[in-house]
């Protein structure tokens, strides 16, 4: 005998829990992703096809790359330097402002909602706008060289580490938070007794990644005149200096090996990391 709608008040409350709860739920938030990433494909016109047929032109670029020329070796490397300077001082500057207003846009922190919110929208501006975009303000602001480029930076990492700082202080203990307000500590030593300690390994991992990522970012602020090995490598892609452009290149992957072995190297001994024996 079939179930009638008008046989059982309840049908309509039964026929959602069998899509919403039961077995079809699976298929479709299936079906949902299915569909999302074919609008996306679909909108990015990708394309396996003009992929393939695009490597015989990539193998004679990369061809025409070899072997390296080095007879401005001296002037990249000094390039990179400078790149590597914008960096460090981007990111200092960034975690700096970042890391006082991070306890300002977290939850168990802030209860004030308007200064919450205030500074969650500083954050998602800063971090909103590509590092790019920023050179451009501050090229036109304080003109060409490395100085706009560590300001660029400076406001990117202020909205990403921002948000990161905030986030790691949310994932605190609250048992910790409750022990020492008990001890009748103020909402400073709250912070820097029970909430800090926690989360200095993350805080220290954030920082330590965006000094490698503001290397490379530093590279494509050339792209606007803001100084540093970018500047080098868009000129001599400009000009068809193939040879240059793979000497810059492998400099560029090596500093960011190095930067990565030095993170490696505080993390192990600030965080005190150690191998399974």
């Amino acid at each position: 005998m079939k179930i009638k709608k008008s046989d059982n008040p309840d049908f309509v409350a039964k026929l959602k829990r069998m899509f919403v709860e039961g077995k079809y739920k699976k298929l479709m938030i299936g079906i949902l992703i299915v569909i999302i990433y074919y609008w996306a494909l679909s909108g990015a016109k990708f394309s396996p096809s003009d992929f393939v047929k695009g490597f015989p032109f990539m193998a004679d670029f990369v061809k025409r790359m070899f072997p390296p020329d080095i007879s401005n070796l001296g002037k990249f490397l000094l390039k990179a330097v400078e790149t590597l300077q914008m960096a460090i001082v981007g990111s200092t500057l960034g975690a700096l402002i970042a890391f006082p207003l991070s306890f300002l846009a977290a939850r168990n922190i802030m209860h004030n909602k308007l200064i919450y919110h205030g500074v969650r929208t500083i954050f998602d501006t800063c971090r909103g706008i590509n590092e790019i975009v920023w050179g451009l303000i501050f090229v036109s602001m304080v003109g060409l060289g490395p100085f706009p480029g560590v300001l660029a930076l400076t406001a990117h990492v202020t909205g990403a580490l921002g948000r990161y700082f905030s986030e790691a202080i949310e994932t605190a203990d609250p048992e910790v938070i409750k022990a020492i307000v008990s001890t009748g500590a103020n909402k400073i030593q709250v912070i820097t007794r029970g909430i800090f300690p926690q989360v200095k390994p993350l805080f220290l991992n954030y920082v330590l990644y965006y000094l490698e990522n503001n290397f490379r970012a530093a590279t494509v602020l050339g792209l606007v005149g803001a100084g540093g090995i970018g500047m080098e490598l868009i000129t001599s892609m400009r000009l068809f200096r193939n040879r240059e452009v793979l000497t810059i290149l492998i400099i560029m992957v090596l500093m960011v090996t190095l930067i990565d072995r030095f993170s490696a190297y505080i993390r192990k001994n600030v965080v005190r990391i150690e191998s399974p024996k």
